[in-house]
């Protein structure tokens, strides 16, 4: 999380725990990367929470960071179209999803490059971890991540993954609003609060599944 390491700590065994509960909930194999996601996140959670034991500590430091960057910039844009790609059913809607999935790895790359040729720097300000990277096309490049990230969700057949598309959106905006420098480790923990509601929304599932059997 943003704010200390105890919440990020904090924050990161509730979402192990959640993330864990979630895959008991699967009844298709194909659901396993839906509901990893609230798992994922809380590793990356966790990292974030080292970086505020070792804040100043060089290499380290910055391995913590490029492990947090690793998900927020090369796992996140392929791997939430890809999820909601493999849970849809809909024939037409899940060509629309491999499309946003291959832009998705087209971003994925854009980042990488951006991480192998700029320097990070990984800072402490104003009570939030910042990720100092000079991004090329700043705000369009934020705008794009954004839409590839969410609109996988506004494209599912599945009501509850479109009102959970539109939280995350309206996160995006209000960390963007209110901590554009710490625009990625706010809207991370934001999305990662959010994630939680996966597992209702697998239970859900399972327990529809049960009934109609």
């Amino acid at each position: 999380m943003c704010f200390s390491a105890t919440a990020s700590f904090t924050a990161s065994a509730v979402l192990v725990a959640t993330g864990a509960a979630s895959l008991t909930q699967v009844k298709k194999k194909q659901d396993y990367f839906l509901a990893s996601i609230p798992f994922l996140f809380g590793i990356q959670q966790f990292l974030e929470g080292l970086i505020w034991i070792f804040p100043d500590r060089g290499l380290l430091t910055l391995i913590l960071g490029y492990g947090f960057l690793f998900f927020a910039f090369l796992l996140w844009p392929a791997y939430v179209p890809l999820a909601t790609w493999a849970h849809e059913p809909n024939l037409k809607r899940r060509r629309i999803l491999r499309s946003v999935a291959v832009l998705g790895a087209f971003g994925m790359f854009y980042l990488l490059v951006t991480l192998l040729t700029q320097p990070l720097v990984v800072d402490i300000i104003g009570r939030h971890v910042c990720y100092l990277v000079d991004v090329s096309y700043e705000l369009p490049g934020v705008i794009l991540y954004v839409a590839v990230t969410t609109s996988s969700f506004f494209f599912s057949s599945k009501k509850f993954l479109q009102l959970f598309g539109l939280l995350i959106l309206f996160s995006a905006g209000i960390s963007w609003i209110f901590y554009e420098r710490a625009f990625t480790s706010v809207w991370c923990f934001f999305a990662a609060g959010l994630s939680v509601l996966l597992f209702f929304y697998l239970r859900f599932l399972k327990k529809r599944m049960s009934f109609l059997k």
